[in-house]
């Protein structure tokens, strides 16, 4: 039976999972005493249990293609497809008068982008336990796909991981692997890196519990954080500095894959000061909390103003750093209105975080490379002549690491503009068609309401604009490279 499961395409076998967890609100909105959501979501495990088991047994005998292009129209049709299925429960519990509004937020949730449609305010607490639990499993399924799938394909960062831009010699494959289909090295992933990510929660979980002594959020939060998903919790505030500085530990797992898996080969040692990403995130941050501190300075009174601000500073970059969204108790509200605070916290969710992690963006290790492409030649340009010694700086300094990072960065700026420009011509001003781009194509949903000035919510924009959010939040999950190898692969090789 396990065989069998492991061998059916990811665009059957990963939907099953999703609908056998809708069980979860559909228990918690009969013991709420909620009847017809419960009722609901049950009816929507029946539906999609007969569609699977249908599904199953018409399937039955049939031989699955293993060409690499299957795992990544797989990866498309479960953002952009599955959706459809998943958002009629939410639709008639919701009752938010379009369809397309709960297929918007449900493509937030599983992309973890988190983007606002509906008003907090408007959501029981079923629907919010609902888009946790289908965002933390969402985050896990990142993390595999990528081990799984982009890692093999050298794609979402992996291609700068290798010699030459291939990710061979560091991600070896087995005589055993490549006999294997695409799902079942998915689900081989899977179980190598459930332990790690549960682990990861369930401690969250009990450290924000003994602080806060709210089960509830405790919960939510540390699954929401772990994915990435920086969803507002209604009702809950945190429990001060030392919540955030829990939060915080956790969102280093976005910054570097390095932090929760293994290396790529047995023999290489991780040194946290010799990780090029984390590297590189300690610099930007530093950065933005000294221009963030330059910006308020003049406002603050006494010590504690100052250390308070401090903090502020701190945890919101490692936030929009990691693309979760969330913004510190302590931060200066003077500042959310600010519009060199927008362009600071805005540029520190398009750096993004680490390959292989859930965060969003540009990619930390992409920016590295440019960097010390960028020093190397102007220190080529101040001395011809020298000599460049050390083969791992050669290695990730290599001009072909460096071209395909600048063809990302490129094709990542192509993109931005056209999202913006389809925008624009669906009715929205240019400020808000820029910011609703930047939420969806770095995964950082909260950075249109939370700091920017968005003048319309989700729910005030027209059905063209909700599909080009769609889009643009699959472009920014899968990445650019990963749908030109899908449509052109003789470009891309």
């Amino acid at each position: 039976m396990w065989r069998r499961f492991q061998k059916l395409p990811l665009a059957i076998s990963l939907p099953s999972i999703l609908i056998l967890m809708m069980m979860i609100p559909s228990l918690h909105g009969f013991y709420a005493g909620n009847v017809h959501q419960g009722r609901t979501f049950f009816y929507a495990v029946l539906l999609g249990l007969f569609a699977l088991i249908f599904l199953s047994f018409s399937l039955k005998g049939a031989h699955f293609s293993a060409h690499q292009n299957t795992q990544l129209w797989s990866l498309i049709a479960f953002y952009l497809g599955f959706p459809i299925l998943l958002a009629i429960p939410l639709h008639e519990v919701a009752e938010s008068g379009n369809f397309i509004n709960s297929y918007l937020d449900i493509v937030s949730t599983v992309t973890t982008t988190g983007l606002p449609i509906f008003p907090t305010s408007t959501l029981s607490e079923t629907l919010v336990i609902w888009r946790v639990c289908l965002g933390w499993v969402s985050g896990f399924l990142i993390w595999v796909f990528a081990w799984s799938v982009f890692a093999p394909l050298n794609l979402g960062g992996f291609e700068h991981l290798g010699s030459h831009g291939s990710a061979s010699g560091f991600y070896t494959i087995g005589s055993t692997d490549k006999m294997r289909l695409p799902a079942e090295k998915f689900w081989r992933e899977a179980l190598r890196l459930a332990p790690i990510y549960f682990l990861i929660t369930a401690a969250t979980s009990l450290a924000l519990l003994i602080l806060s002594g709210d089960p509830a959020f405790a919960i939510l939060r540390a699954m929401a954080t772990i994915a990435t998903f920086g969803l507002e919790i209604p009702g809950h505030s945190g429990a001060g500095w030392s919540s955030e500085a829990i939060l915080i530990v956790v969102m280093v797992f976005a910054l570097s894959r390095a932090t929760f898996s293994t290396p790529f080969t047995k023999t290489q040692k991780w040194y946290f000061s010799r990780d090029p990403e984390l590297q590189v995130a300690v610099v930007l941050i530093t950065i933005a909390v000294l221009l963030l501190f330059c910006m308020q300075w003049p406002k603050l009174n006494g010590v504690m103003g100052y250390v308070k601000a401090i903090w502020g500073f701190l945890f919101t970059s490692f936030s929009f750093l990691s693309t979760t969204g969330l913004i510190s108790e302590y931060f200066p509200s003077a500042l959310l209105e600010s519009s060199k605070a927008h362009f600071v916290i805005g540029a520190l969710a398009m750096f993004g975080g680490g390959v292989a992690t859930t965060a969003g963006g540009i990619k930390l290790l992409r920016v590295y490379i440019l960097a010390r492409h960028c020093k190397a030649e102007v220190d080529r340009l101040i001395a011809p002549t020298q000599v460049i010694s050390g083969q791992s700086e050669k290695l990730l300094t290599s001009h072909h690491n460096a071209m395909l990072a600048c063809v990302f960065l490129m094709l990542f700026i192509l993109v931005f503009a056209a999202i913006t420009l389809g925008l624009t011509l669906t009715g929205s001003s240019v400020d808000d068609a820029l910011l609703l781009t930047l939420a969806t194509l770095t995964n950082t949903g909260p950075i249109a309401q939370g700091v920017g000035a968005l003048t319309n919510t989700g729910l005030e924009l027209g059905t063209d604009a909700k599909l080009i959010l769609a889009l643009a939040m699959t472009f920014g999950r899968l990445e650019v490279f990963a749908l030109l190898a899908l449509l052109n692969p003789d470009i891309y090789r």
